[in-house]
Parts: C-alpha cells; sequence; structure tokens
C-alpha cells in the first residue's frame, strides 16, 4: 500500500515565501473572484490576463474590430480639445457686456 506524499504542488502553503509575496493579477475571473497568478514583472496582470509582451489586440486597421476611427484615442482626444475650446468661447461671451 502506498502513502500519499505530504508535498502536494497545489497546494500554497508549500510555495517559498518569494513566490507567496509576488503581487498578484487581480483580474476578476468568471466566478468574479481575482486571479491569484502572479503579476508577470513590471505589469498589473498575468501572462493570462494580457501581462505578457505582445499581448493585445493590434491598434488601428490591424485590428478586426476596426470600423471608422471615431472612437481612436486620437480622436477622442481631438474631441475633448474642441469641447474645451468651445467652453472658454462661451464663457468668454457672458462676460463680454452687450451693448
Amino acid at each position: 500500500m502506498t502513502r500519499k506524499t505530504a508535498d502536494n504542488p497545489m497546494r500554497r502553503e508549500n510555495e517559498p515565501d518569494c513566490l507567496l509575496a509576488a503581487p498578484r493579477c487581480g483580474a476578476r475571473t468568471r466566478s468574479g473572484e481575482p486571479c491569484r497568478a502572479p503579476a508577470v514583472r513590471g505589469r498589473q496582470r498575468c501572462r493570462m490576463h494580457g501581462g505578457a509582451k505582445g499581448s493585445g489586440a493590434p491598434k488601428g486597421e490591424r485590428n478586426g474590430n476596426y470600423k471608422h476611427g471615431h472612437f481612436t484615442q486620437e480622436a477622442i482626444e481631438l474631441r475633448r480639445q474642441i469641447r474645451a475650446l468651445i467652453a472658454q468661447m462661451l464663457a468668454s461671451m457672458e462676460e463680454e457686456p452687450r451693448p
């Protein structure tokens, strides 16, 4: 009769202290719990949730979901600048006395 070994690799208590102290990913799993995998060095997420080099969708038209470009970072920033200019113009119009 064989005995089970006390060293179970699936139990976290057997990990060295340096691995236990590593920052965790924190992405939410489908069950709503945070991911417990260690984050990639210099990133907030683990290798499975986008922390690996080259992970994520390509930018612009190379992304298959690209349709018109109205929501690119550049277009959004341009709209913010235009809104700020309009607000500034309206504020200056309110300050001027009308004849």
